[in-house]
């Protein structure tokens, strides 16, 4: 929702979400992996009716996160000079993106409870609950965000402040509903200690998830690195086409998510062959709204891009990511799919391994050297990118219908 309101400020301020996000991303990646554990743990206990097993996991996490969160937010406010000096980043965006990470790291531990209000939600089958409170945070922000930036003055701050808000409302009323049992996951003051058993086989099944996250996120400082070096046109048309792109997870997130509950609960009881079929299912509804969106982007790309920018330098290079990574968003919504197969099944050793690989074997050192060894500027950058994404969905899809993973954890 920022970027959108940001670009009214010029191409500086509509470069600051993309170069911060990853710096925060961070902890979100830590949180993240952590919550993993209540998607394969928690929906595979309702499956197999162990309900008080099951908010035991919810809160756990929760008490892991808060140890996570609030420390780690401080810490990331004390290094974010560091960080964007390394990043390489230009100074017309430097200062910005310096006050907007300040402000939004204070809402990471209200992400992180949402967070687990999400998956523990979702694992007992419930995805419209969260979902309403994400749309109703988003309309927050969105409504916040003029209010902020240009009625109050504030402009990069204003939008932080905007996103702050909107995390604080989301994740304390995440806090409120695990805490009274409103949507039936209810977590005690008791679930938030350790218990040495679960947690054992939480750290299992999150650790991988939690490397894969960190090592993916910081793939992505790097590969902000390389974009920032190509100037802040570069840097604007990245953003833009970042959010552009983002519609299809409105589409196929949620798709992605319910397979991967009903797999979840069919291996907790033990009904495997009702698990194959339904990822079978999802996987083919992926495949048919993925190809009729990338149709629709490529016919529609110069109307999204005309709403964030007139300048010619950032339409032009967006208009190139558009066209040259934009179809390979088949391939990466298809790995998606299996890392949420991965999560609810809890065999997740193979897909972290393949999304550091994305990241750190394809995406970075393919971008640098079209970007820059073979001088490609722009061009070469979107096609290192797509490449990355081609070969990982296909090493995704020969993962899952490999059906190795199609078991329980839980005893």
């Amino acid at each position: 929702m920022d970027t959108f309101w940001l670009s009214k400020l010029g191409s500086a301020a509509l470069g600051t979400p993309t170069v911060s996000w990853p710096y925060r991303g961070i902890l979100m990646s830590l949180g993240f992996g952590l919550a993993t554990g209540i998607s394969a743990l928690t929906g595979q206990y309702i499956g197999a009716g162990e309900y008080r097993r099951a908010s035991r996991v919810v809160g756990l996490v929760m008490g892991l996160l808060l140890l996570v969160g609030i420390p780690g937010s401080l810490l990331f406010f004390l290094a974010r000079g560091f960080y964007l000096d390394t990043a390489r980043t230009p100074g017309d965006i430097g200062a910005l993106a310096d006050a907007y990470i300040a402000v939004t790291l204070a809402g990471v531990p209200f992400t992180y409870m949402f967070l687990v209000f999400n998956f523990a939600l979702g694992a007992s089958g419930d995805t419209v609950t969260p979902m309403k409170i994400s749309v109703a945070a988003t309309l927050l922000n969105f409504a916040l965000d003029p209010v902020l930036i240009f009625a109050a003055g504030l402009g990069v701050v204003g939008a932080a402040l905007a996103t702050l808000l909107a995390n604080v409302v989301s994740g304390s009323y995440a806090v409120y509903s695990l805490a009274t049992g409103r949507h039936g996951i209810k977590v005690a003051w008791g679930d938030l200690a350790p218990e040495r058993e679960l947690a054992g086989l939480v750290t299992r099944v999150s650790l991988p998830m939690v490397a894969q996250r960190l090592l993916v996120t910081l793939g992505f400082l790097v590969m902000v690195a390389i974009v920032n070096g190509l100037g802040t046109p570069i840097v604007a048309a990245y953003s833009i086409g970042q959010v552009v792109l983002s519609l299809d997870h409105v589409l196929v997130f949620p798709l992605i998510r319910s397979t991967g509950i009903i797999v979840s609960q069919n291996l907790g009881a033990e009904k495997l062959e009702r698990a194959r079929r339904a990822t079978l299912t999802g996987l083919g509804i992926l495949a048919s709204v993925v190809l009729g969106y990338i149709a629709f982007l490529l016919l529609a790309r110069s109307t999204f891009i005309s709403v964030f920018t007139d300048d010619p330098a950032v339409f032009e290079a967006a208009d190139r990511m558009l066209l040259i990574f934009g179809p390979s968003v088949l391939g990466f919504d298809v790995f998606m799919l299996a890392n949420s197969l991965a999560r609810a099944s809890g065999h997740t050793l193979f897909m972290s391994i393949l999304g550091i690989t994305r990241l750190w074997g394809m995406r970075v050192p393919l971008s640098w050297l079209l970007a820059y060894s073979l001088a490609m500027g722009d061009t070469g950058l979107w096609a290192g990118m797509a490449a990355s994404n081609y070969i990982t969905g296909l090493v995704a899809l020969a993962w899952l219908l490999s059906w190795r993973w199609l078991k329980p954890v839980i005893k």
